[in-house]
């Protein structure tokens, strides 16, 4: 080889070797946001720190600046700019592989998970934008991040779903995958574009889940809507609890409570429809239980006999059968108002130790009051039960309807009846200090589902 010819291809690969990693290497590219620094930004990509400076040319004394774009490596093979999503209620991994146009492998990739089982509503998930901004995908004329899930009759072909649902089958193919119009489908489903719905997991009829907030958390009411295309009786579970579901404004809505001490963390939740020619449908996803941060209140004195475990699992199982009662019709039609205007002194959920040895919650909120001074019910319903309790002391249950019922503790007196049907603003007793007490004050508790939820809530939104 002729001398000019040796030292121009020399040139030529120093030329190569000099350019930057970044140039070499192919994946996706991660925008720089305010606070950001590479320590950050490795831990968020599960990749080292020493191979994300690598790839980018970057020595110890780089500064990141806000706006800057850096290569993430150890994602070969996946492109676009790199950004979050907070999966919605109804996602999966199969409408998230719609939605972002990546495949369920690359969505599993960025997130440094092998079980898409356990994606839940309201998750960080690390997801690719196109580079440039472009107009929501498109296949031929249907939208597919958009859609609905809708079953085919089984052993329908697709090229005559397609006619009879007005729906071009080229696109048809291409968004759910498949190879050939031959397929047959008996028993699958297939993704179909229906208006600007979202693309949403749940199979027809139904057409809406949804919680009324997410994340779930400690000692609150959760509210579930599902809404259905065809007539159907609705079930449910949350976590461990199973869900009454009620009619309501054409939707079939149930409430539970979150119990106070449950751990935070990811429990599922699932819903069967029967429909009227026999036949179910089911959906489930895992959905996050967030911590009540709940405070912890100074060490109580009260008297020792109250605090026996035999005697307070005694009274709570005891509430517990009374409570499991489900009537289909509420008393409520507004929030519930407070049964003295006295001042809240005590919040719900406060974590409380008992005599230096019996550690529980604060199961309801206290309102200060001498004693005799007058008790008014806090929404409408019937008279469950009056009288003493070892911890409640002299005690009346209002059952609100729903699951829902109230709980007033340490009465004087009372003046009700069981089976009594009583309007909100009733008069019911008077504050005492009877029970487990360090003085006189009015204890009222809210049950749900069967456990014992925050009553401030209960005051400030109406449910459903």
């Amino acid at each position: 080889m002729p001398r000019a010819l040796r030292a121009s291809a020399l040139l030529a690969l120093l030329l190569v070797l000099a350019r930057p990693a970044s140039a070499q290497v192919q994946g996706p590219i991660y925008i720089v946001q305010p606070g950001d620094n590479l320590t950050v930004i490795a831990a968020r990509f599960g990749t080292r720190l020493d191979e994300l400076m690598a790839v980018n040319g970057f020595d110890l004394a780089h500064v990141l600046q806000p706006g800057e774009r850096i290569m993430i490596p150890g994602l070969e093979g996946i492109r676009g700019v790199l950004t979050t999503h907070t999966v919605e209620f109804g996602e999966n991994l199969t409408t998230l592989s719609l939605r972002f146009g990546l495949s369920p492998e690359a969505v599993l990739r960025l997130n440094h998970t092998a079980n898409p089982e356990r994606l839940f509503a309201g998750q960080e998930l690390v997801v690719t934008q196109p580079e440039e901004a472009a107009p929501a995908a498109m296949v031929s004329e249907v939208r597919i991040e958009r859609g609905r899930l809708a079953p085919l009759a089984s052993g329908e072909p697709l090229l005559l779903s397609a006619a009879m649902g007005g729906l071009n089958p080229w696109a048809l193919a291409q968004v759910n995958g498949l190879q050939s119009f031959a397929d047959q489908f008996t028993g699958r489903t297939l993704y179909v574009a229906e208006g600007d719905q979202p693309l949403r997991a749940w199979p027809a009829p139904i057409t809406e889940v949804r919680f009324r907030t997410l994340p779930l958390t400690q000692g609150r009411t959760a509210e579930v809507h599902v809404e259905s295309s065809a007539a159907a009786r609705v079930q449910g579970v949350l976590a461990s609890y199973v869900l009454n579901f009620a009619e309501s404004d054409n939707a079939w809505v149930a409430l539970q409570g979150v119990p106070a001490m449950i751990d935070p963390g990811v429990y599922p939740f699932s819903i069967r429809l029967r429909l009227e020619d026999g036949t179910t449908r089911e959906f489930s996803q895992d959905v996050a239980v967030a911590s009540g941060d709940y405070p912890n209140d100074p060490p109580l004195a009260v008297n020792p006999e109250t605090l026996d475990p035999a005697v307070n699992q005694r009274e709570l199982e005891t509430m517990r059968a009374m409570v499991a009662a489900f009537t289909p019709d509420r008393a409520w039609s507004a929030p519930f108002s407070e049964p003295v205007d006295t001042g809240v002194t005590s919040s719900f959920g406060r974590r409380r130790l008992f005599n230096g040895m019996y550690a529980t919650y604060h199961a309801g909120i206290d309102f200060a009051g001498r004693v005799g001074r007058e008790i008014f019910a806090p929404a409408g319903g019937r008279i469950v039960f009056t009288g003493p309790q070892d911890v409640c002391g002299m005690a009346t249950v209002i059952d609100h309807g729903w699951g829902v019922f109230s709980r007033i503790c340490h009465q004087d007196s009372v003046s009700v009846q069981t089976g009594q049907m009583i309007a909100e603003g009733e008069r019911i007793g008077t504050i005492g200090r009877s029970g487990r007490v360090t003085g006189p004050h009015l204890h009222w508790e809210v049950w749900v589902g069967g456990v014992q939820v925050d009553p401030q809530q209960w005051l400030d939104e109406l449910f459903p």
